[in-house]
């Protein structure tokens, strides 16, 4: 397999940085995958408080079988903290660390290719 393959399926398969820290830039490699980390754990953190919100009151809507469209809408718009605008903006961010640090690691790869024939 390529340096160049190797690379781009470290960083877009495993897990973003990688594919640089298999190049030899290991510091490149640790703020991508501490950046991609925070994003990913914000993401999961705040998608999680929703859904835990949401159950207590959803439950009790079966229960009592007083669950109608509009109560679960209320309900969902009302469980957040300020829309889902870090949400958003985490996913964002982990979305152009991910690509970003495939498509570096693609070029690491073909430029220690190229040192390498020469």
């Amino acid at each position: 397999m390529k340096q160049t393959t190797k690379g781009v399926f470290l960083s877009g398969l495993c897990y973003p940085g990688t594919g640089q820290m298999f190049f030899g830039r290991i510091y490149l490699g640790l703020v991508i995958i501490t950046v991609s980390t925070i994003a990913l754990v914000v993401l999961i953190y705040r998608i999680t408080i929703r859904i835990y919100r949401s159950i207590d009151p959803l439950v009790e809507m079966l229960t009592t079988k007083s669950l109608t469209f509009q109560k679960i809408k209320l309900l969902l718009s009302q469980t957040g903290y300020a829309g889902w605008d870090l949400e958003l903006i985490s996913l964002i961010v982990f979305v152009f660390c991910w690509v970003a640090s495939s498509v570096h690691a693609y070029y690491l790869g073909k430029n220690a290719g190229r040192s390498e024939h020469r």
